[in-house]
């Protein structure tokens, strides 16, 4: 009878370097496929990032018709109940106009979003090139998508309305993704001809036991306050929305009100059509609850800190 034995080839490897090797090679997929079911979920609400995506439809009226007299006028957009619409008027289009609005994902965060988590998981780069970095990346991402919008209408009044579309959907489908991969190379291209990066760092799963010492900061610096006081704001307005906005209060007891009926869908008690109602407040009530949710938990982060040893403290002052 053959007796049988254990053999292990010292080139073997071990399950803790494999759990290296795998951390390492998809520690960032994972990291951005996490970012954006966050990303989408937060914006799932119509007009979620309200202030901005109001500021960008007037930025995007005010200079198109600076550019193009009478090309563009902002309106008040009824499903999101916000003034992020934007009709473009001119020959080129069906009737000459067209409705558009300016909605989350036009906003171009989920871009910066993106490029953010592939720098900030770039290895060796210090702290201050890093967010010096990304403010600049976050800037040039902002005025590409700018310029995205105000270019709709020449191409729209050149080309016609499909082709516009077409355009549209290129850009935010492939074009914008194709861009900011490129950006990252440029970027990290630069930083290995500038010496700006230590090539012998490398990231390890051991890096996580240095995030198990959290505690609450003795002063808060600078940024710290920056953000208490952003969520502060945050807060405020999705209290707000639910609680004082007659407009909101008004679709509130509508949707009350509303009743499923088998026969004529949706109604009141009047026998009235009561859908469009009751999905507009359902859209403001998620709307306030994401923004109750992350004002509390961007304000924890802020006044917390986690004691470690080389780890970037991304709170912590220059």
């Amino acid at each position: 009878m053959r007796a049988t034995r254990s053999h292990h080839s010292n080139d073997d490897l071990s399950w803790s370097e494999v759990g290296e090797m795998a951390y390492g090679y998809l520690r960032i997929p994972v990291a951005l496929i996490g970012v954006q079911a966050v990303y989408w979920w937060a914006t799932e609400p119509d007009a979620s990032l309200e202030p901005f995506q109001v500021l960008l439809a007037w930025l995007w009226t005010g200079c198109s018709n600076l550019i193009w007299p009478g090309s563009a006028e902002l309106v008040f957009h009824g499903p999101s109940q916000s003034w992020t619409g934007v009709n473009l008027f001119g020959s080129g289009f069906i009737n000459g106009e067209v409705p558009l609005y300016v909605d989350a994902e036009c906003a171009g965060i989920n871009e910066v979003l993106f490029l953010g988590t592939l720098m900030m998981l770039t290895p060796g780069v210090e702290k201050k090139i890093r967010n010096r970095s990304l403010i600049g990346m976050a800037f040039i991402v902002q005025f590409l998508n700018f310029l995205r919008l105000l270019a709709l209408y020449p191409i729209g009044m050149q080309y016609g309305e499909a082709e516009m579309n077409e355009m549209h959907e290129f850009i935010f489908k492939q074009g914008f993704l194709i861009l900011l991969v490129l950006f990252w190379f440029i970027w990290f291209i630069m930083l290995e001809r500038n010496g700006l990066r230590d090539k012998k760092a490398k990231p390890t799963i051991s890096d996580f036991k240095k995030y198990t010492n959290i505690e609450m900061r003795d002063s808060l610096p600078r940024a710290s306050i920056i953000a208490l006081i952003i969520c502060a704001l945050l807060a405020v307005w999705s209290t707000y929305e639910v609680t004082m906005n007659d407009d909101n209060l008004k679709f509130k007891g509508v949707a009350e009100d509303c009743a499923d009926d088998e026969m004529e869908g949706y109604i009141d008690s009047d026998g009235k059509p009561c859908f469009d109602e009751m999905k507009i407040w359902d859209n403001v009530w998620d709307r306030s609850i994401r923004g109750w949710l992350f004002s509390g938990l961007i304000a924890m982060l802020a006044i917390v800190r986690v004691q470690q040893t080389n780890v970037t403290d991304l709170w912590e002052e220059e």
